[in-house]
C-alpha cells in the first residue's frame, strides 16, 4: 500500500508565554462547550487555568499562509521501488470534472458555519434566546443569506475566547472593555481585532469569605481575587477600586493577587475549599454564593462606574469581517431581537436560560433574577473611550483613541455610542 510523504502546514499563534515573551504554539483546538448544572455542591466543569497577571505584549501575531498539505512527488511501494506521482491521471480526472461544468452541472455554494464563543451566566443570556428561537438564521434570511449556519459555543474562562476567535476557532466572541481595547490595539497592524457589538452594560458583585474585610480597602496582600482574565472587565475594575482607596498610581495594587478562574470554578473556591478570598461575579453566580453562609457582599462595579458603562462587547477579526460583510450585520440585528424579546417575555426567557444552564436555585428565584436584569443588554457601546484614557493614564494601553469609533466595525461604528 503506498503512502505518501506529506507535510502538513498548521496555524501557529503567539501565546504570552510570561510578561515579555511570546510562545509559538499550535492554536488550540479543544471544544470547550459543554452544557452545565449551576450548583454549589456540584460543579462539574473542566479544571481552568489559574493564570497570574500579564498582558498582550507583541506587536504581531504569525499565521501560516495556507492548510493545504504540501506533499513530496514520489511514494514507496510495497516492494521497495519508488516512482513519481501519475500526474496525467489526475489532469485527466480535473479536466473531466471541468467537462461535467461546462456541460451545465449546478455548483454547489459551500455552507458558512458560524460559531459565535460566549461563557456561562447571564450576561450571555441574549445568546441564548437568539439560539433558541433561531434569531441568528432568521436575521440572516431577512438579509437575503441562505448559505449560513449558526452556532454558539461556550468557553469557561474569557482567555480561551480570545484565543479561539485569532486562531479561527470560532468567528465572533465575547469579551471585556479592557480585552477589546489592548487586542485593538496589539493587532491593529496585521489581523486587526475589533468589536463588532456591544452587548451588556450589567454589574459585577463583589464577594468575600473573610469577616474582616468588608470592602476592597481590606483585602490582604495574601488574599486571592479571582476573576475571568487578568485584562477582562472584572480586573478593570478593581484598578479603578484600588485607584479610588489608594490614590492614583495605585492601580495595580491588586495584581500580582488575581487568579483567573471561570465563575463555575470560582463559586466553591469561595464557599467551599475557600483557595480564594475574594471573588468577582455575575448573575446568576452572585445570587448563589450570596446565599451562602459566611459570604457576604462588599462592593459592586458600580461604586466605580458609570450605570450605563457597557461591560461586555462582540468581536472578530478584520479577515473575517472582509470575507463575510453579510455576517455581522445580521449577529447584530439578532441581539436586538433578543432583547426586546428578554424585556418583552420574562417567563420565556427564563425557561430559556434554564434550559442552557441548568440551576439548583428555586425556578420563582431565577424568574426574579432575569427580571432584575432584563434591561441590562444593549448592543451600543458605553464609556468605552473613557476606559481607554484611564488605561493610557496607567499605562496599560499605549494608543490614544481619538473616538471610541476606530475601534468598532460598521454599522456600530457608525450608530450611537461612547
Amino acid at each position: 500500500m503506498p503512502r505518501s510523504k506529506c507535510i502538513a502546514s498548521v496555524f501557529l499563534i503567539a501565546f504570552p508565554n510570561d510578561a515579555d515573551n511570546w510562545a509559538i504554539r499550535p492554536a488550540p483546538l479543544r471544544d470547550h462547550s459543554e452544557n452545565r448544572s449551576i450548583t454549589v455542591e456540584s460543579f462539574r466543569f473542566p479544571a481552568t487555568p489559574r493564570l497570574r497577571h500579564g498582558e498582550l505584549t507583541s506587536d504581531y501575531i504569525d499565521y501560516s499562509p495556507s492548510l493545504r498539505p504540501v506533499c513530496s512527488e514520489r511514494t514507496s511501494t510495497m516492494n521497495g521501488t519508488r516512482r513519481g506521482i501519475d500526474r496525467r491521471r489526475v489532469l485527466g480526472l480535473a479536466g473531466a470534472i471541468g467537462g461535467l461544468a461546462a456541460f451545465g452541472t449546478p455548483a454547489i455554494a459551500a455552507r458558512r458555519e458560524i460559531q459565535i464563543g460566549t461563557n456561562y451566566g447571564l450576561p450571555f443570556l441574549p445568546f441564548i434566546v437568539a439560539e433558541k428561537l433561531q434569531l441568528f438564521d432568521a436575521a440572516a434570511r431577512d438579509a437575503g443569506i441562505g448559505d449560513v449556519a449558526f452556532s454558539v459555543r461556550r468557553f469557561g474562562v474569557a482567555t480561551a475566547l480570545i484565543d479561539a476567535i485569532l486562531s479561527g476557532n470560532v468567528q465572533l466572541g465575547t469579551l471585556g472593555s479592557q480585552a477589546l481595547l489592548n487586542a485593538y490595539e496589539k493587532t491593529r497592524t496585521n489581523v486587526g481585532f475589533k468589536g463588532v457589538s456591544a452587548y451588556w452594560k450589567g454589574v459585577f458583585p463583589i464577594f468575600s469569605n473573610v469577616p474582616e474585610i468588608r470592602s476592597l480597602k481590606d483585602i490582604r496582600p495574601t488574599d486571592k481575587i479571582a476573576v475571568q482574565g487578568p485584562k477582562s472587565a472584572q480586573a478593570l475594575y478593581l484598578k479603578r477600586a484600588a485607584e479610588v482607596y489608594f490614590g492614583e498610581g495605585n492601580a495595580g495594587r491588586f495584581d500580582n493577587q488575581i487568579v483567573v478562574m471561570g465563575h463555575a470554578d470560582a463559586v466553591p473556591a469561595l464557599t467551599k475549599s475557600k483557595a480564594i478570598q475574594v471573588y468577582v461575579s455575575i448573575s446568576p453566580f452572585a445570587e448563589i454564593v450570596a446565599a451562602q453562609d459566611g459570604i457576604h457582599r462588599i462592593a459592586t462595579s458600580r461604586d466605580f462606574a458609570d450605570a450605563s458603562t457597557t461591560n461586555a462587547f462582540l468581536g472578530s477579526i478584520e479577515s473575517f469581517v472582509a470575507k463575510n460583510p453579510d455576517i455581522h450585520p445580521a449577529v447584530i440585528a439578532a441581539l436586538d431581537r433578543a432583547n426586546a424579546f428578554i424585556l418583552e417575555n420574562p417567563a420565556d426567557t427564563t425557561r430559556f436560560y434554564l434550559e442552557a444552564e441548568p440551576s439548583a436555585l428555586p425556578l420563582d428565584q431565577v424568574r426574579a433574577i432575569v427580571e432584575a436584569n432584563k434591561a441590562e443588554y444593549a448592543t451600543r457601546p458605553a464609556g468605552l473611550l473613557e476606559a481607554s484614557r484611564f488605561l493610557n493614564r496607567i499605562g496599560e494601553m499605549q494608543l490614544k483613541l481619538d473616538t471610541w469609533r476606530e475601534v468598532f466595525f460598521a454599522p456600530v461604528r457608525d450608530g450611537e455610542g461612547s
